[in-house]
């Protein structure tokens, strides 16, 4: 999720594990800490392309990790606060909580989370909210911000602060049931047009869960399509694009290669062009948001061969995303079911 979200659920958390003994330093040091997962990125400062991809969402939003700094840091911040109130198991609370949070909302969006690294490298992913959701992110923000203006320990202070939480939290349960109707309705499309399909996924679209992208792999095909929970009859699928996976033949064990196949989890599309092959990933949609006849993946890369002809790198390239009044009508009227 961006960053304001985990700020805003962090400092919920703070507020509710010890914002009764620590005031406003609980949703301080939980705002803080809701953060600190995301300083991964720092990492891709001193990594190429190719290893940054994979160390995004990888040690830092592990729950093995969480696990065993929890508690180191819950020592530190005790520390510095020797004359509070507090205890260290509350701080371990807030620490365990906050980090453990952060990852399970991360684990709802389709970039993928490596949730149990080292052990495993796989990014899960449940696909069920876009990762700037004003829905969920609101109700967090203004019951921390309500519940710091009032008095320490009093139940109107922790009355709007649980409310946010239990708002967002029901959201998400509610993105977990409109993902079940819009993916039931894609399957239902595909089986009525008789394509038959190895892989079905649905994500939400920017900003809502009401419209949703459908992707299915149809032999080395994919299949495209949006589907609103408020459609009346079964939307039919709206694009076909080509895999081309052939052209990747005598080098899928290339490193750059075989890193975005490890990231798309086979939803890519290759493509030849005057600069040489680009791999997509159709899993976050394309620029004009499949209402028009064409646009740029938002996530796709051209591969950087050596003088030996091994793709060992990657070069991610640039999408120009448009927000014109007329695309964003169009989009929330689709969303509508219209």
């Amino acid at each position: 999720m961006d960053s304001l979200t985990q700020i805003a659920l962090g400092a919920a958390i703070g507020e509710a594990t010890v914002g009764h003994k620590a005031g406003k330093k609980g949703a301080l040091w939980g705002a803080a800490l809701g953060t600190l997962p995301d300083l991964d990125v720092v990492a891709s400062l001193f990594l190429d392309p190719v290893a940054s991809l994979s160390a995004h969402r990888a040690a830092t939003h592990s729950f093995p990790v969480v696990l065993l700094a929890a508690p180191l840091l819950a020592w530190a911040i005790k520390r510095l606060h020797e004359d509070n109130r507090t205890t260290y198991l509350d701080w371990v609370l807030l620490t365990s909580l906050t980090l453990a949070t952060h990852i399970l909302v991360d684990l709802f969006t389709v970039y993928g989370t490596q949730i149990f690294w080292p052990v495993s490298d796989h990014p899960f992913g449940v696909d069920s909210i876009f990762i700037i959701d004003p829905l969920y992110t609101l109700p967090l923000l203004m019951g921390v911000v309500i519940a710091l203006f009032r008095s320490v320990g009093s139940r109107s202070r922790v009355r709007p602060n649980a409310a946010g939480l239990f708002i967002s939290s029901a959201y998400l349960l509610w993105g977990l049931g409109a993902k079940t109707l819009a993916q039931s309705s894609f399957e239902e499309s595909l089986s009525v047009q008789d394509i038959s399909t190895s892989q079905i996924m649905t994500s939400p679209t920017p900003l809502n869960t009401l419209l949703w992208q459908g992707l299915a792999i149809e032999e080395d095909t994919l299949r495209i399509g949006l589907v609103s929970i408020l459609d009346e009859d079964l939307p039919p699928t709206l694009l076909s694009i080509p895999r081309q996976s052939h052209l990747l033949e005598g080098h899928l064990h290339d490193r750059a290669v075989a890193q975005l196949m490890w990231f798309s989890k086979g939803w890519y599309a290759v493509e030849r062009d005057s600069l040489g092959l680009r791999i997509a990933d159709y899993r976050f949609g394309r620029s004009d948001s499949w209402l028009e006849d064409s646009g740029d993946p938002i996530f796709h890369w051209h591969l950087i061969p050596d003088s030996l002809g091994v793709y060992s790198s990657f070069k991610q390239l640039p999408t120009q995303l448009s927000v014109r009044g007329g695309r964003l009508g169009t989009l929330f009227d689709r969303a509508l079911g219209r």
